[in-house]
């Protein structure tokens, strides 16, 4: 398609310069009467063939810089302002979540637990580690990385780490007896959401259990489904998140 609007535009841009000198050198010979059929015809024949010599001499041309087409303007590539990087680099770290601070929590046994600042961890250590602090039915602490599959009770690879995490904990305080809460939120079916609760406290249970950690220091495991949920159903996820929880009840200490 190039080579075709090439040849097109070459004919245009040439044949008023060609006509024209075969005008001017007829009327010039003419006008001498220095010319007879012979003559005019290989003038002709010289004309055509320096036509040709200049035409493969732009194709040529052509072939060493790209596509040409006479009148056309050259093709350039812009390179993208360094100012649009910098703006999607802002944009992508303003909806980054802050998350909580790192921190080491130490048991009584020298173990060393990765955890947050404000985590289950280190509210549960800081409760053992008080002598005030009375265990009972009021002494609940929420898993902060707990996450199961959606509508089940499977815990999620990245979620087991906390909860060897409380069985490290359970092995450092050979005293301490706990219970495994589940709560859901009020959406959707009030039986199917206390099903599900309870199925997600008897797996944390039972993923302590295949830690080995001692069955005399685990009470049990309960589902209380949406009972204790605050947020009506129709609240916005944010508030309802807060309702969907498993959480660790002392009974000992």
């Amino acid at each position: 398609m190039a080579l075709f609007y090439f040849l097109m535009n070459t004919a245009k841009y040439l044949k008023p310069y060609y006509f024209s000198a075969l005008f001017k050198i007829k009327t010039t010979v003419m006008s001498k009467h220095e010319f007879d059929t012979a003559d005019s015809s290989k003038f002709t024949l010289t004309a055509f063939l320096s036509f040709v010599v200049v035409f493969f001499f732009l194709m040529l041309m052509m072939n060493c810089h790209g596509d040409f087409m006479p009148g056309a303007p050259a093709h350039s590539e812009a390179a993208e302002p360094a100012e649009t990087a910098h703006e999607g680099d802002k944009e992508v770290a303003a909806t980054e979540t802050t998350k909580p601070e790192s921190i080491k929590v130490k048991l009584p046994d020298g173990t060393e637990l990765n955890a947050y600042k404000g985590g289950i961890e280190d509210k549960l250590v800081a409760f053992l580690n008080d002598s005030t602090a009375k265990a009972g039915k009021d002494a609940w602490f929420d898993f902060d990385n707990l996450n199961f599959k959606t509508n089940s009770a499977e815990i999620t690879e990245e979620s087991k780490s906390q909860v060897q995490n409380i069985a490290a904990i359970l092995k450092a305080y050979p005293k301490l007896k706990i219970k495994i809460g589940g709560y859901t939120d009020k959406t959707g079916d009030s039986t199917a959401n206390q099903k599900l609760s309870q199925g997600r406290a008897d797996a944390v249970l039972t993923s302590l259990k295949e830690d080995k950690t001692k069955e005399v220091q685990l009470v049990g495991a309960e589902g209380y489904g949406s009972h204790f949920a605050k947020a009506a159903a129709d609240a916005p996820d944010a508030e309802k998140q807060k309702d969907r929880r498993i959480s660790v009840q002392v009974r000992e200490k």
